[in-house]
């Protein structure tokens, strides 16, 4: 089987993964193999690495700001050009506007190199061999891979595919989504202590925690609360490798919009997003929203606004869909 190079840095983790189902398409429509070079932040070897359409992930050595680091920039480069020519690769796509990453592509002496051809990227790649028509082509933003994938297959549609599917059977918690990169996509943990009772109450009696490593407290408020006739596993000590088995595991998933809230998506689970300073994604009918209201504009600080009844209102919505006996418009008593 032929094997392709992808070389995508990722924004983040969660937007890394909420674009897989466009390379799946890649990896199928040229019946390859794909290789990853992406940095470490996105976490892609604990969740990309045994999949079939996976041949092996690689992560990029990072430059150094200074010009005391040139020398030790121009060794990271050639660092990452010994990992590609390790595999052979003939074809490459490099989902990312910097001119490095396509300089890395051509001196890793690969036949067929496609760019996004995004401003200067635009003068070093053959008109067929780009998405950008233009050096002042405007960027498609969330949309871009999408409709990069679209124009390399020669595909009116690219559907969505979860990367794994558990067994109905094998799922019998519900996931907590308590972690985030930071405090503007934080909902406030006094609101999940209510989704938790909302939850319990709802006879749901096994919880997933998912947080960072800096969320202890927040995990000792959920313990004091309910710690009894709960069954709840907690992960911020451990890695994300570690989670993953138990997320496969989830009904569906509740949280903050974070990397785990798209990978949960990816892991074919229904999963309720609280957002805040960014707009929603809808590459996912499986990805459902709780949004900030119209007239307020999103900030650090946005997500604070939104109020514990239109969450319990849309996730009554969502048990409902999912058999669920809840009453539209349920009452919340205190935590």
């Amino acid at each position: 089987m032929n094997k392709i190079l992808i070389i995508d840095p990722g924004k983040g983790w969660g937007q890394f993964v909420s674009k897989m189902y466009c390379y799946q398409k890649l990896a199928n429509h040229f019946n390859s193999k794909i290789i990853f070079l992406t940095k470490r932040s996105t976490q892609a070897e604990h969740y990309l690495k045994s999949l079939s359409f996976c041949e092996d992930v690689l992560y990029i050595e990072e430059p150094k700001k200074g010009i005391r680091n040139i020398l030790s920039n121009i060794k990271s480069i050639f660092i990452n050009i010994k990992k590609i020519n390790h595999f052979q690769i003939e074809e490459c796509y490099v989902f990312h506007p910097s001119l490095r990453y396509l300089f890395i592509a051509y001196l890793s002496n690969i036949n067929e190199i496609w760019g996004l051809g995004f401003k200067f990227q635009n003068f070093f790649l053959k008109k067929n061999k780009r998405f950008y028509s233009s050096f002042f082509s405007k960027t498609r933003g969330d949309n871009e891979a999408l409709e990069a994938v679209k124009k390399i297959t020669n595909s009116q549609k690219v559907d969505y595919q979860p990367l794994f599917s558990a067994e109905n059977s094998l799922r019998d918690t519900v996931g907590i989504i308590i972690a985030a990169s930071g405090n503007e996509k934080r909902w406030d943990i006094s609101n999940y202590l209510k989704i938790i009772k909302f939850l319990k109450e709802k006879n749901y009696k096994k919880f997933l925690i998912i947080s960072g490593l800096d969320q202890s407290k927040d995990e000792n408020l959920i313990k004091e609360r309910f710690a009894q006739n709960t069954d709840i596993i907690f992960t911020s000590d451990k890695k994300i490798s570690d989670v993953i088995p138990y997320l496969k595991k989830c009904k569906f998933c509740i949280g903050n919009d974070t990397g785990f809230a798209h990978l949960s998506v990816n892991l074919d689970i229904e999963t309720l997003v609280i957002q805040g300073d960014c707009p929603p994604q809808y590459y996912s009918k499986l990805l459902k929203h709780v949004d900030i209201e119209s007239d307020v504009a999103r900030s650090p600080t946005s997500i604070h606004t939104i109020k514990i009844e239109k969450v319990l209102d849309e996730l009554s919505k969502l048990l409902n869909r999912r058999g669920g006996r809840v009453v539209e418009g349920a009452r919340l008593e205190s935590v």
